[in-house]
């Protein structure tokens, strides 16, 4: 590990205690989330669920649309969806303090998200969630942060930072392992998951090696966000949606409390591994959007 790493780690180490958890949470749950964002009163005209939260996914605005992009003028036809409909849209740690029966959240719960970092969140999605007043987190691969892909550009620390005044959230979504790399099959496999070939060695890493990298990337992503953002709470966002018990439960060691999968449905306050639906695929018409949120309306 370098030596900058080692000493930011060093530097953070109390973060890693679980007994500090209940005294971040404290502050997050008891204090005013203030912002310069101008936010709609609760909406109760019509109550579509309540006491639970539906989680939404996008990736990338562009003009041109593919898999996980899509433009910005649907992107808005979707926030106008949900303000017509009487959707409250409301911050992820809201959702955090309810699980934790901290804080009550308004009917027809709403938390926007994205993930992977990429700067359309900040040149085109966070304009039009601000006109509406809504606030929304991205889950970030903390190493593509400032980084040089002119292809496909990332956020910037100053523009994350910017967006956190304005009520905004950033979490992690790890700091490298975003990728897919040869395991012990011919195909490439998900990195945190997965035990790695060392090319050099001719072997695959051992049980103990795998958990030590995958350990050492969580806590150098989170030692980030906490100098730049001074995050108070920390969730992980599972790369490609995928996890098992031990990469669970080495997180929880280091701290995390909050788990974002790619697993369908609503949330309802009784569980820290976080469902979604995934909305930002250019097939979604603001119609069927609407029928996808109204799937889960409560029964009659």
């Amino acid at each position: 590990m370098n030596a900058w790493i080692f000493y930011l780690m060093l530097a953070l180490a109390p973060w890693g205690i679980v007994g500090n958890q209940d005294d971040q949470l404290n502050q997050v749950c008891s204090s005013t989330n203030e912002s310069a964002i101008i936010k709609p009163a609760v909406d109760t005209k019509v109550i579509h669920y309540m006491n639970q939260a539906i989680f939404l996914t996008y990736h990338h605005l562009n003009e041109n649309e593919s898999f996980v992009t899509i433009t910005p003028a649907k992107f808005n036809q979707h926030l106008q969806v949900l303000k017509e409909n009487h959707y409250n849209v409301i911050p992820i740690e809201d959702y955090s303090c309810f699980v934790e029966h901290r804080k009550s959240i308004p009917p027809n719960a709403v938390v926007i998200t994205f993930d992977d970092g990429y700067r359309s969140f900040y040149e085109k999605a966070y304009p039009l969630l601000k006109k509406q007043g809504f606030p929304a987190t991205n889950f970030v691969v903390l190493s593509y942060l400032d980084s040089d892909y002119p292809s496909l550009p990332f956020l910037t620390w100053k523009q994350t930072q910017e967006m956190k005044s304005d009520g905004f959230s950033f979490y992690s979504h790890t700091f490298n392992l975003h990728q897919k790399k040869k395991g012990d099959a011919v195909n490439a496999v998900p990195a945190m998951t997965n035990r790695l070939y060392l090319e050099q060695e001719k072997r695959l890493e051992t049980e103990e090696e795998w958990r030590k990298r995958v350990r050492e990337d969580l806590w150098l992503g989170e030692a980030m966000l906490k100098t730049q953002l001074d995050n108070k709470l920390s969730m992980l966002c599972f790369p490609f949606g995928e996890y098992n018990q031990t990469v669970m439960d080495d997180a929880k060691e280091l701290g995390f409390r909050y788990f974002i999968t790619t697993k369908e449905g609503i949330n309802s306050g009784d569980s820290r591994e976080i469902n979604r639906l995934n909305v930002g695929m250019p097939y979604l018409s603001a119609d069927n959007f609407l029928k996808k949120l109204q799937s889960y309306d409560r029964k009659k």
